[in-house]
């Protein structure tokens, strides 16, 4: 099973900033080259389409799902990451679940949650109140794409 917590990737600061307008962003963002840099160490990530990101704000959650899509409709996704952007204490609920361990919840606030986009990582993100914002990713696979 591929996973790798990224602690400390972005400073509070960083993340407040990212968390300021929920929004698709583009990879050739500057604020985003030291993310996919430590990610690109861990993982063969590729940035180029259709590999997106974005920061959500999604109070209803996200039921249990893999992220190649559980029918398919991101095959080309091979590893996915998650940042969370605004502090745990500004919301209610909103941990990210992994199915092996449904019981732990996970508040990632300025870390990196990165893995594999197979079935073998399937999570949920529970509902949540007030103001809570990740950064999403997904990625490609190979290393070299031009995007550094």
């Amino acid at each position: 099973m591929a996973r790798h917590l990224l602690k400390g990737i972005i400073t509070p600061d960083e993340a407040a900033e990212l968390a300021s307008e929920v929004r698709y962003l583009d990879y050739s963002d500057p604020r985003l080259a030291s993310i996919v840099g430590a990610i690109r160490d861990v993982f063969p990530i590729n940035t180029m389409e259709p590999a997106y990101c974005r920061v959500e704000s999604k109070p209803e959650g996200h039921h249990w799902h893999w992220d190649k899509g559980v029918n398919g409709h991101m095959d080309w996704c091979s590893y996915s990451a998650s940042i969370l952007l605004t502090p745990p204490d500004t919301f209610t609920g909103g941990g990210f679940y992994w199915r092996q361990a449904p019981d732990a919840p996970i508040f990632h606030f300025c870390d990196a949650l990165v893995f594999n986009a197979d079935k073998e990582n399937v999570h949920c993100i529970a509902r949540s109140s007030g103001e809570r914002r990740a950064l999403l990713m997904f990625f490609g696979e190979g290393g070299s794409d031009g995007g550094e």
